[in-house]
Parts: structure tokens; sequence; C-alpha cells
């Protein structure tokens, strides 16, 4: 076996000195080794098996040794374990490589022996035995021993010194630690100029945004993903008001290797149309040769809790004018010996004051029958007896519950001298802080590889997703969200007694309630009872062939799917406030999207100082979509649900898209002595969404980048100086169906369905948008990859904009698609890596950091156009985009300002009734987009022990809050109270002690005095004055300026503490690479003065196919999570 290892060795060395017998310089030159190992990847496996297995097991030629040592080899970073470095008897040819868990063992021949210690990409390491049996070593990383690889457009592997423009990548590693149901919040902080935001709640939609908004509409602004070469469907597709997710949420992190953000057009052009935007590269883990069969198993647990809450007010309860006493609680139905209350059926909490005077009539108060106030339905319900009139601080809080997750995955890898294939299953279950809202994903993934011949190489990926969720959370304004009702709750209500939603003897038919009068729904009610399921199937993956005609021409034919069946159910019982026979819903989705592309590529061999690649290669990609809602408006019986309980005639609707997109393109490398690097590529897309005559868009790109360091005698401190520039021009079509007329289903008259036709005028003049940008770049790397500076500056033009315009009623269409702009994007990008701290000990702290800053201006709008607005759901703010000033304006209601000069000038002007006099036109309030983002990853490591720390940052942009505007209006915040607190008891509704707003009151004369007198606190002195709510809600509500936040914020991302346990600790077990982590994430936020109340994070307005920046609409409570993580392998 001995002699064997031996031979491999030597063929090893004939090898190197084939490759680089025309060559100058040392033999082993860490490029000449790097290229050398590329090129003999199929066989160095095999080799590196055999020599590990005739060393470790060959019978001992130096018997006569006076010491064995053993150990374990480890990476300092992370911990696991480095299989296959060497092990060297300094001053001999005494030597032993690691095995699979990187364990060695070597006899010396002296005590005093040092041994050494190397594996490429590691700094060597020297340790004097000293007598010890045992030795356990940690290497530390080296930049500057090998040229770092990524993964690039088409997944083509390229040295990342060799590209001309900006690409950073993350570790799958860091990707599974503070987990998080969806993959896309996982690389929050870790990517310079990526912005991802998300909305709370399991599985919940997020948008991400890289370099900026590039287009108008702000649904079309999220880059492609692509796993595996295969294009992710990642659009947001939300029914009633449930959010649903999107596709890349479905994207396993324990699968994933690495993610490679490619940043710009000139990165991503080869994908053609959908990549204007950049592309997320995801690489999963796969099995290498020779490796044998491995079992790895991770689980892990997480709680989560709100992070934050509004600030609520306790002093004052539900009622009117400082009256309050129960009753019927605005019940209006047919009941006998119930009086209407006093103020009981109002919802706002401008009642008496909490926690003093006598006890009231409540919905919970006991009766004399036996029942609860809030019974109104039974006619023996009793007399109410009363009960204290408390305040109750927690009862939002109270809703919400500790959610978890609990995640399983086994991995089964392996690998011969052939084949390689890594099968993965993953369960993950998630129970938000809301009741009854759930996610179950199981996911199970394949990845394998063949060498079925000495030319022609098979890969396969497959992955299978089912999700599962018995509700799926409500998001928005409307009496179906937990928020709203939180809105309405009045602040004596406890939470807990909200529990019991039915009334007793009415199960199934009349829900319980606090109040009647206002229509609102018992929370616990609609969660358990008004359900929105979800039980989706998807798959994708591809099926590649590679026949290498020769070592230097090759051929690929891959075929890539992604497709799914999602079955959605709506369910709302009796007594739903609004639909009081409830309904019935069943909404299919079924998607497909077919990828066919062939690569022919050609590797031209290097004749003295010139190499090249050129590469032609075609695409066909074909999109299916198929969309069916039915619905049961009312039900026949309560609690059966099904399209036959129907009580009228079904509503059904059903809608069918198909795309086609044909491309072909080409692509060159070249370089010059490793030195300059060039690239240079062209794409032409044909899309069936465009007319004939404008339905062809071509795309070049080209890029370049050099070594500066490689063309003088640099000091030793500097290990690369390399410059970038790139340009691209990118194109984009539309929508299908964006052309001619189309029908769809209309109204249902009896038995006779109709047709309807398209309320969008169609436009079959359009032109592709196209997307131009440039870059610039350096990267500097000193003291042996110590320093790793990266900076980028960007410049990108988005033109020719296909965009919905909004046309007056008269025309009887409500919009028409037409080219209508031109948006600036430009901004730097800085991304630095250091390790300040590297001792001999093996201790070892490593710090990114990462800053963007990304300025957008609108160039061009189409002619009579002179601002393109977007709204949310229910808002009177709007984003308007208006030439000259920045994409994400927000527009919107404001105040009045005086604007004579003078001492009063810019104050607020206040009539004569006592309220602020609102703008007749909408007034700029801010931007949603920040000023600047930035980021630091901290991790410190030391003989397996691991810390590490993530802050993100966020400065600048606003954010609009209707929860604020409607709470404070209701009077249920804390700062609706501070007036009304500071006055004395029994005072607080004086009609003859009105509130004074602080402004300007506007006189008879037309002329201003300072309107509010008093300094106490208590409003109660001025001009004009007003009623208490009237003080609050004429100031807040539908006025947009007073509902501004500023959207800046500090959060501790992530921490995870980890520690791996050394093998001996083991002993016989049969695991090894045991580690285990306490993790969290968004443990800690931090946010101006001014907002205390919101994360602005989670401020997006949900629409049925997207999300809406820059607004709060009943957004759920974002969350803390804190748990642990366990690994090992078998």
């Amino acid at each position: 076996m001995f002699s064997i290892s031996k031979q491999c060795l030597q063929l090893l060395n004939q090898g190197l000195v084939e490759q680089t017998r025309n060559r100058s310089g040392p033999i082993l030159h860490p490029y000449t080794m790097k290229r050398f190992l590329h090129a003999q990847k199929i066989h160095i496996g095999l080799m590196l098996a055999m020599i590990s297995f005739g060393l470790w097991h060959a019978p001992s030629v130096y018997a006569q040794t006076a010491l064995t040592v053993e150990g374990k080899v480890n990476d300092a970073a992370t911990g696991e374990s480095i299989p296959g470095a060497n092990i060297v008897v300094k001053g001999t040819q005494v030597g032993t490589v690691t095995n699979a868990d990187g364990s060695f063992r070597i006899e010396v021949a002296e005590a005093t022996s040092t041994l050494v210690f190397t594996f490429v990409g590691y700094t060597p390491q020297e340790i004097v035995v000293n007598g010890r049996t045992r030795i356990d070593v940690t290497l530390q990383q080296d930049a500057t021993q090998i040229d770092e690889v990524v993964v690039t457009a088409l997944g083509i592997e390229r040295e990342k010194q060799s590209l001309g423009y900006a690409t950073q990548e993350v570790a799958g590693s860091q990707l599974i630690e503070a987990r998080d149901g969806n993959f896309t919040n996982l690389l929050s902080g870790k990517v310079a100029g990526l912005d991802v935001r998300s909305n709370a709640g399991v599985g919940s939609s997020t948008r991400v945004i890289l370099r900026g908004e590039s287009s108008l509409d702000f649904n079309k602004n999220q880059p492609l993903f692509v796993i595996d070469g295969i294009q992710i469907n990642n659009d947001i597709n939300n029914t009633s008001g449930a959010d649903f997710g999107n596709g890349a949420a479905e994207i396993n992190p324990a699968d994933i290797e690495s993610v490679n953000v490619l940043k710009g057009p000139a990165a991503s052009a080869l994908y053609g149309s959908r990549a204007g935007n950049g592309v997320i590269m995801i690489t999963t883990k796969r099995g290498k040769l020779g490796q044998g069969i491995g079992i790895q198993v991770n689980t892990g647990a997480t709680f989560e809790d709100v992070l934050r809450l509004p600030r609520f007010q306790n002093a004052f309860g539900g009622g009117n004018s400082g009256q309050f006493e129960g009753s019927n609680f605005g019940y209006q139905g047919d009941l006998t010996a119930m009086p209407n209350g006093v103020q009981d059926g109002f919802d706002e909490s401008w009642g008496p004051r909490l926690n003093y005077g006598p006890k009231r009539a409540q919905f919970d108060s006991p009766t004399t029958n036996g029942f609860r106030g809030g019974d109104v339905n039974l006619p023996n319900r009793g007399d109410i007896i009363p009960t204290p009139w408390v305040s109750q601080p927690n009862n939002v809080k109270d809703f919400f519950q500790t959610g978890h997750t609990v995640f399983n995955n086994v991995a089964v890898t392996g690998g011969d001298e052939k084949s390689t294939f890594r099968l993965s299953y993953t369960n993950n279950k998630q129970q938000g802080i809301v009741p009854n809202n759930d996610l179950t994903r199981n996911t199970l993934a394949l990845n394998a590889s063949m060498q079925v011949s000495k030319r022609l190489k098979a890969d396969v990926r497959l992955n299978y997703v089912k999700s599962e969720s018995s509700n799926r959370p409500d998001q928005g304004y409307g009496r179906n969200t937990p928020m709203y009702f939180m809105l309405w709750m009045t602040r004596q209500v406890n939470m807990n007694s909200l529990r019991n939603y039915w009334q007793p003897g009415l199960e199934g038919i009349q829900q319980f309630q606090y109040n009647y009068g206002e229509n609102h729904n018992n929370p616990f009610f609609y969660q358990y009872q008004n359900t929105s399921t979800q039980d989706k199937d998807r798959v994708f993956g591809n099926v590649a062939l590679t026949y290498n005609f020769t070592d230097n021409l090759s051929l690929m034919i891959r075929t890539a799917t992604d497709w799914s069946i999602d079955h959605r159910t709506f369910r709302e019982a009796w007594s739903t406030v609004d639909n009081p026979l409830g309904s019935y819903r069943v909404n299919d989705i079924y998607t497909r999207e077919m990828n066919t592309d062939f690569l022919l590529r050609y590797d031209l061999k290097k004749e003295g100082r010139f190499g090249a690649s050129i590469s032609f290669g075609g695409n066909r990609r074909d999109d299916d979509s198929r969309y069916l809602d039915v619905k049961a408006p009312r039900l026949t019986v309560p609690g059966i649900y099904n399209l036959t309980n129907n009580a009228a005639a079904l509503d059904r609707n059903e809608y069918n898209s198909k795309r086609r997109v044909n491309s072909l393109y080409a692509f060159a490398q070249f370089d010059y002595d490793n030195k300059i690097f060039l690239d240079v590529s062209a794409r032409n897309d044909w899309s069936s969404t465009l007319p004939t005559g404008n339905n062809s868009y071509f795309y070049p790109s080209v890029s370049a980048s050099a070594l500066i360091n490689e063309f003088f005698d640099a000091p030793e401190m500097i290990n690369q100086i390399k410059v970038r520039a790139g340009w691209a021009d990118v194109g984009r079509d539309t929508d299908p169906y964006s052309l001619n007329t189309v029908y769809g289903s209309g109204v249902t008259w009896g038995n006779t369905p109709s047709l309807g036709e398209s309320g969008a005028l169609l436009n079959p003049q359009l032109k592709p948008e196209s997307v131009n940008t440039h870059e610039l770049g350096i990267n500097v790397v000193l003291f042996k990859g110590r320093i790793d500076l990266d900076v980028t500056r960007y410049d990108t033009r988005s033109k020719n904009q296909i965009l919905p315009l909004t046309l007056a009623g008269s025309s009887g269409y409500d919009s028409r698609k037409i080219n209508a702009g031109e948006i600036q994007n430009k901004g730097i990008e800085i991304m630095l890596k250091t390790t300040p701290v590297m001792l001999d000990n093996g201790f070892r702290w490593d710090l990114a950091f990462n800053f963007a800053r990304n300025r957008n201006k609108v160039i061009e709008l189409a002619p009579g156009i002179p601002a393109y607005v977007q709204t949310a759901p229910g808002e009177e703010a709007t984003i308007e985009a208006r030439v000259g000033e920045r994409m994400g304006a927000i527009y919107g209601p404001g105040f009045e300002r005086v604007a004579d000069d003078g001492p009063m000038k810019g104050e607020i002007i206040i009539n004569s009734t006592g309220v602020p006099i609102k703008t007749t036109n909408p007034i700029y309030l801010g931007n949603f987009n920040p000023d600047w983002t930035a980021n630091i990853n901290n991790t410190f490591s030391w003989k397996g022990i691991s810390l590490r720390t993530l802050f993100d940052m966020r400065q600048g942009g606003i954010f609009v809050s209707r929860f604020y505007n409607k709470g404070m209006g209701a009077g249920i915040l804390a700062a609706s109270a501070i007036e009304r607190a500071a006055r004395a008891p029994g005072t607080e509704y004086d009609p003859a002690v009105p509130y004074y707003h602080e402004g300007a009151a506007q006189m008879p004369d037309g002329t201003y005095q300072q309107n509010r007198i008093s300094t106490d606190n208590t409003a109660s002195e001025g001009i004009y004055g007003t009623s208490a709510r009237a003080y609050y809600k004429q100031y807040y509500d539908h006025n947009s300026e007073a509902q501004v936040f500023d959207a800046s914020f500090v959060k501790l991302r992530e921490v995870a503490l980890g520690y791996t346990i050394p093998q001996r600790w083991l002993g016989k077990l049969p695991f090894r690479e045991v580690r285990i982590q306490a993790v969290g994430r968004n443990l800690k936020l931090w946010t101006p003065s001014s907002n205390k109340d919101f994360d602005p994070e989670g401020t997006m307005a949900t629409t049925g196919g997207g999300l809406a920046p820059g607004f709060e609409n009943m957004s759920l409570p974002s969350t803390k999570s804190y748990g642990f993580n366990l690994s090992f392998k078998l």
C-alpha cells in the first residue's frame, strides 16, 4: 500500500513538472499549482484518497521511533476539520496527511522533533513536539497562497482577480447560524449595496433591492435569483390580504455552499432581460470525488418574541367625552330588556380615567345568570355586575405569543473516482408570534454528477419543496388583520377575556366580542376560524450534459425547470363582520418556467503570455402560469367549508398567461501574462411580449481588469493592486398581453356568464427598456491578506421604461402602458476585510465592513406627464416620480404654514375651530430610500471557539405610519394622553376648558398670533381651542405630514457563539466534528428619539403583486430570536 501511495506522489510531481515545463519560476508557484489542480480535478480526489489511505494504513517503516503523536487539524476561523492537510517531521521525509475528519497520527524519532503542518490556502505552522503525544492544530487561512475562485454568470468559475466588475460572496456557513424562515433575510447586512426588507410574519414576503431603484415601478426592481444555473421565480402573488411570501424564500440555506452577488449588468448581462437589477448566484453543496460515504446532521431551535410595539397610554379607557357605561356594547339586534349603554359601542379611548372612580359594567364582567356582559345574543344573559375600571398595559402584548422554529437537516454525501452525490432532507417547522400562524416546509435536494465516459459528464440537480400552512398571516388595514383590531381595542380591554371567542350555546354561529357597535372581529375568532391555508408543491432543478471534444473544446446542453402548484383556501365563519353568513374560497395557482440552453466553449492554448477563452450559447425560456379562483360568497350551513355549501351563485375567475423568450449570446475572455484581463459579451433576445417590429433587443458588455502591482517591484506589504472597469447595456421586455386587447371573465347574470375587456388600454408600439451602466473599481490587498479593500463607483441609467399610465375615467380605461421615463442611479460601495489581531496561540479577530451610498434621479418622463404616481392601499400619501427629483419621493397632505416673513414664518396655521389647516395639494414629505447603509461583521476565533456579531445600519429615509395616524385619533397611543393626563381628574373633557394647539392662529384680519398661551403642558389656554378628541384626531387623521417617521436604525442583526468539541473528548462515540452554537437574530434595535414606536424595516404596505416601500400599514411587529444549533458528522 505504501508503494502505491509513493507511485501516486511520483505521478503528481510528474504532472506538475509537465504543466510547468515551459514556464519560468519555481515549479510549485501558487498560480501554477492552482492551474494544475483545476486541470486535473477529476483525478486529484482519487490520488489524495489513495495517498491518505496508504499512509494511514501502511505498516510503519519507522518502527524504532521513540514517540507516536496523534491530533487533529482544524480551520482557525470556522473550527471545521481540514482533511488532506500535510504533516511532515522537519528535516526528514517522514510525513502523513489528515483523514476525512482532520485526524492524523505520526511517529517521530525524537521527543524534540518539529512538525510542519501545511495545506493549500493556509499559512504553514511549525510546532515542537516537546514530548507530547497529542497535538491539535488550527491553521489560519492565507489569502496570498491561492487565487480566490468565484461562481459567475452561467455558473462559470472564474478567478476573482480576473473579473472586471464587482461581486461579493457570502459563505454558506453564515446562513445557517442565526436562522430565519426566509433565506433572503439572511443576506441582510452581508453585502454592500444590497437592501433587504421584510414584512413580519411567518413566511412573509421580502423586498430585495441591489444598487437602488432602477425602475419607476417599485415592483420591478428585484434582482434575479439563480441556484445552480436554475433561474428562480421570485414573484410575489398574494391573495385576499394574506401574505404568501415569494419564491426565493423557499431556498434552503442548509444546502447552500456559497452566494455570489453579481452587482451590475456588466456582471449579469449573460442572463438577459431579467438581470438588469443584478443576479444573486447560489451554489449548493455537493459531494467530493474519492470522499466515500459521509453523513452530516444539523439541528436547532429558535424562539421568537416581539421586538418592538408602539407605546400605548394607560390613563384613559374606552368611550367618548369621558363617558362609558356598558349594556349592549353597541349591539343592535332583536333583543329584549337590553337597553343601549353609554358610549359602550364606541371603539376609541376617549372615555373615563382608568384606575380611578367607580366600577363599571364591561364586556367581560360577570352577569347574574353566570354569563359575560358581552354575551349579548343570549336572551337570558342577565344583569351585568360591574367590575373595576382598570388599565391593561399589556393587552396588545398578551395577544402575541412566543413563536418557535425547529430545524432538522440530514445530508448524505458520497464520491468515488467517477461520481459524486449529495442527498439532503430538511424539515423546518415555524409557529409565529401570531396565534395559529404556522408554516411547515420539507425540502428534498439532490446534487449529483457522474463522469459517464472519458469525455462525457452528467450533472443532475433536483429540489422538491413542500410548503404547508394552516393559516398565513394577514397584513394591511382591514377587519381581517391583527393590528387593525389592536388599533380599535380600547385600553381597559383584557385580551385574555377574548380567548373564549364563542357565545355560550352559539358555538360555530355567533362570535363573542368586546364591542359590536363598530363591527370588529374578535382577534382569536378570526385567527382560528377565518384562515388562509396553503398547500404548495414546488420542483426546481436541471439536467446538464457536458461533452469534451478535446481538452480545449466542450459543449454543455442543459434544461432546467421551476414549477409549482399552489393550493390556497380561505374560510370565513358565520358571524364574521361584513359577511355574517361566512364564505369559502379556493385559489389554485400553477406556474412553470422552462429554460433550455447550450454553451459551446473553446479555451485557446496559451501561447507565450496570451490566453483566451471563447464561448457561444443560446437559451429558450418558456413561462406558463394559470390562475383559478372560485368563491362561495355565503354558506348555507355554518362550519361546512365546501363549494357545494353555497347559498348564492359561485364567483369565478380564471386567468392564463404564457411568454417565450429566445436568446443567443457569445462571450470571450482574454488575459495577458495573468496581469491584464478583458471580457466582452453580447446577447440578443427575442420576446413574445413585445411587438413584432420591436421584439428584438441586443445588449453588449465589456469589462477589464489589471494587476497594477505586477508591473513594478511592489513592496512586500503589497500583495495586490487591481483596477477594473466595466460597461454594459441590458434590455427588458414587458408583461404578457400588453399589446392587444384581451378579454376576461365578467359578471355572471343568472346562469349566463359574460366576458369583459381589460381595463388597460394596450399599446402595440411598445419598445424594450434599456439599462445602461458603467462602473470603476479598485481592489487593494495588503500584509498577506490581512487588509483587503475594495471600492466601486457605478453609474446606471434605465431608459424607455414601460409603465402603466393612469387615464381619466371618461376614456373608458383605467390605464395605458407606455414607454415613459429614464432614471439614473449613481453610487459608491466600499468593502473592507481585515484581520486586526492574529496571535500565535490561535486567537484571531476578523472584521468585515460594508458601506454603500446610492443616489438616484428621475431624468425624464414622457411628454405631458408631470409625475408618475404610485399608491399604496388606503394611503393618502403617494410615491411620485418627478423630473429632477430622487426616485422614492413621498408626497401627501400636510399642514398649511405661515409663508409671510416674520416671527411666525413656518408655523402651522390654526383656524377658528381650533384645528390645523391642511394643504389643498400634496407636499413633499421625504424619500423612502436611505442616505447610506453600512454593516460591521466581527468574528473572534480561538481553538474551536468562535463568536460572530453582525451590526446593520441604515441612515436616512422616511416612512409614513397609518397605525400612528389612526392610533392617535383613537386615543390609544402614549402621545395622545400627554395633555389629558396633565389635567386634574374629572376635568379632562370639560368643554369649558378646550385644548389649544401650538401654531399660528389666523385672525379675522389676516394676521397671525401665537395660538397656545399655556406653558403647563395642559394646552388649556389660547385663542382657538377644540375638544380633546378633535385636538388629536384633526391633527393626525388624513394628514400624512403628521405621520412621518425617520427610517434610520442600527440593529444587532446576528450573534453566534459556537464551540467545536475536541475529538478526544468524544472518545469512542461515532460522532465527529461536533459543534454547538448559541445564536440570536435581531436582538437589539436602536432608532432616533423621534421613532420609538416602530421597526423601520417592516414599513412596507402589502399589495397583490408586491410590497410598497415607505408605508407602515398595520404591519405586524418584527421579532427577535434566540436559540441553539447542533451539528455533527458520522
